[in-house]
């Protein structure tokens, strides 16, 4: 957009040094303004030959002004250091994703697929003091930015999705939700995951899981509608120990693997529901898995697949393989 490449000039005319884009490792966008729409405001910034296609692309749940000043770098004295390794943190909670702006742009354009960022925030001070009142296997992954009351020094939070129809921010994921993205789409690495004891309704048993092998997902066309299957396969590790169960014995952990299924489908359906009926945009790809049905382009523009992205029916199924932790599995 002009405005974006005069204010750069304005900068420029006030200090010393010219503004060097090359180093930018985040691009901050408040949700105010992601909800009028950001098509011009990506397209500038994408044919800006000093930026990088790498850098992120994150949604503020605050002003952007406001988001970078409470960036308060704890362990590095380089900020875009900070930013890089801070973003990292979707490798091993699964509570958001690593989204680059070519990502971001290519989707943005796409035929089979709608746009989505991260979703950043602010550590505030009026959240630390919340107790929830979810079951505790819902509660580190029920969060949004700006809504977990862990204390930090570093001021900023990055937890869910922020997803996008067009160029337009239409909704947002949660912590969980996001996880569960990322379990569909293949980009999952590993998370430690709480699900509900099946012997003890007042605790949890917590999982740390990761794939086993890569999940596969099949879309039909069944009279102008998509039934979509998603098939998981995990394999996870038991990191809370109950001392009153017995973790070497199958039985115990069959019944676990059933409650850890169960729980996932569950939220994973609960999630690709929420974007097909709720937000009515399709962030999975899921139109990949179709496109090769058609002939032609123009057949393949006309069936106006992000617009029936809606009309989806899902099946999830989970298949989790536990092992009781490194104390059983090497005896």
């Amino acid at each position: 957009m002009p405005l974006l490449t005069l204010g750069i000039a304005l900068v420029n005319s006030y200090i010393s040094k010219k503004v060097n884009l090359s180093h930018c490792k985040a691009i901050v966008i408040s949700e105010e303004l992601a909800n009028e729409g950001i098509s011009e405001y990506i397209f500038t910034l994408v044919n800006n030959l000093e930026l990088r296609p790498d850098c992120n692309v994150i949604i503020s749940r605050c002003r952007a002004s406001d988001y970078l000043e409470n960036s308060q770098p704890t362990l590095e004295s380089v900020s875009a250091r900070y930013y890089e390794f801070t973003l990292n943190s979707s490798e091993y909670t699964g509570f958001t994703e690593d989204v680059k702006l070519s990502n971001f742009y290519s989707d943005m354009l796409s035929t089979t697929t709608q746009a989505h960022a991260i979703l950043g925030g602010i550590n505030a001070n009026s959240t630390h003091q919340n107790h929830s009142n979810l079951p505790p296997y819902d509660t580190e992954g029920s969060y949004k930015a700006d809504e977990t009351p862990i204390k930090s020094e570093t001021g900023l939070e990055n937890m869910g999705i922020a997803v996008f129809k067009k160029d337009k921010l239409v909704g947002e994921l949660t912590g969980m939700e996001s996880l569960c993205h990322l379990l569909v789409v293949n980009k999952f690495e590993s998370a430690v995951i709480s699900i509900p004891n099946p012997y003890n309704v007042d605790s949890v048993i917590s999982l740390y899981i990761s794939y086993s092998k890569k999940p596969k997902t099949s879309v039909k066309i069944i009279n102008g509608t998509p039934y979509i299957e998603c098939n998981i396969n995990l394999t996870a590790n038991i990191h809370s120990l109950d001392k009153d169960l017995n973790y070497s014995d199958q039985n115990t952990l069959k019944t676990i693997e059933e409650y850890a299924n169960s729980y996932l489908e569950q939220s994973i359906s609960s999630y690709l529901y929420k974007t097909a009926k709720e937000y009515k945009t399709d962030i999975g790809n899921f139109g990949r898995h179709v496109i090769n049905n058609y002939s032609t382009w123009n057949d393949w523009i006309e069936s106006d697949w992000l617009y029936n992205y809606q009309n989806s029916f899902f099946t999830v199924n989970v298949e989790t393989n536990i092992e009781s932790g490194e104390l059983y599995t090497k005896l």
